[in-house]
C-alpha cells in the first residue's frame, strides 16, 4: 500500500538521457599488481596515473594549455549527503577517445611524459593516453546531482561547479525540475524506503544503479519553492522535509511508523 501511494503520487520519472555513469579510468592509481609489473623503484603503490594528488599535479609543471585537460576530481570524502566540499584533493587527466590517436598527446608534452611511465599497464580502449570511458562532459558541469552507487544509505549530492567523478557515482542532470528540490526529494525517507523495497540491495547495502534511479517515482510538491528555500539550512530541516513528503503522500500515522521502523 505504501509503495503504491508513492508510485501514484510520483509525477514523473527520470529519462535515460538524464542519468550517466561516472568516468571509467583504465588505471587511476598504481595498485599492488601494476606496481609489480612496472618494476620501477621510483614508482610507488598509490602513485597517481590518471588521477593526481595536489603535489603530483604541481610537480608536472604543466603549461596553461596543458592544464585545460586537467579537471577537478571528487570522491566520497568531499561529496556528502545534500552538499559537497568544493575543495578537491585530486585532479583528473581528462583525455577522451580522440587520444586514441597518439599524435593528439604531443600537444601536451608534460602529460605525455607522465603517462609514458605507465604505458605498459594502461589497458584502456583508448590506450595509452585516453580514458577508458570519459562520458559526456556536460554531465560534470553546471547543476547536477551525484548519486553514490553503493552504500549503507542513499546519498545524493547537489553540485553547481565542475565536478568530475568515477564510476562509483551516477550523475543526474535534468532541466525539467529544480535540482535542489530533486536533491532534497531523493534524500528523503520516502525514496530510501522505495529503494529498499523496489530498488536493488546487496545485503544491507543499497546498490543504486541506473535502472533503480530511472524507476524512482518523483513527487512534485505544490509548494516546491518552500522546500527549495530550506536547502541551505537542510541539516536543521530534515525531519520537517520528511514530514512534508509524508503529508503529500497522505500517509497515516501507522504507515509513517512502518516506514520509520523499516529504515532503522
Amino acid at each position: 500500500v505504501i509503495l503504491d501511494k508513492i508510485e501514484k503520487k510520483g509525477a514523473f520519472k527520470l529519462n535515460s538521457d538524464e542519468v550517466a555513469q561516472g568516468i571509467v579510468a583504465p588505471q587511476d592509481f598504481v595498485n599492488k599488481h601494476s606496481h609489480s609489473v612496472l618494476n620501477n623503484y621510483e614508482i610507488k603503490i598509490n602513485d597517481g596515473i590518471f588521477v593526481l594528488n595536489e603535489v603530483e599535479f604541481q610537480n608536472l609543471k604543466l603549461s596553461e594549455f596543458e592544464k585545460e585537460i586537467i579537471k577537478p576530481y571528487y570522491t566520497s570524502q568531499e561529496l556528502h549527503k545534500y552538499y559537497t566540499n568544493d575543495k578537491n584533493r585530486f585532479w583528473l587527466i581528462y583525455t577522451n577517445s580522440t587520444f586514441k590517436n597518439s599524435d593528439e598527446i604531443n600537444k601536451y608534452p608534460n602529460i605525455k611524459k607522465h603517462l609514458d611511465r605507465f604505458i605498459s599497464i594502461i589497458t584502456s580502449d583508448n590506450k595509452p593516453y585516453g580514458l577508458h570511458r570519459a562520458r559526456e562532459e556536460k554531465f560534470f558541469k553546471n547543476e547536477k546531482i551525484m548519486s553514490l552507487r553503493k552504500g549503507k544509505e542513499p546519498v545524493f549530492t547537489f553540485t553547481d561547479f565542475d565536478c568530475y567523478v568515477s564510476q562509483s557515482y551516477f550523475v543526474i542532470q535534468t532541466k525539467r525540475l529544480n535540482m535542489k528540490y530533486l536533491t532534497i526529494y531523493l534524500n528523503s525517507k520516502i525514496v530510501k524506503f522505495w529503494l529498499k523495497y523496489k530498488g536493488k540491495m546487496q545485503g544491507d547495502n543499497y546498490q543504486i544503479d541506473k535502472i533503480p534511479l530511472l524507476n524512482i517515482p518523483i513527487i512534485i510538491a505544490e509548494k516546491q519553492n518552500d522546500i527549495i528555500q530550506l536547502f541551505d539550512k537542510i541539516k536543521d530541516n530534515v525531519d520537517n522535509i520528511n514530514s512534508l513528503f509524508y503529508k503529500i503522500c497522505d500517509f497515516s500515522e501507522d504507515e509513517i511508523k512502518i516506514i520509520e521502523n523499516h529504515l532503522e
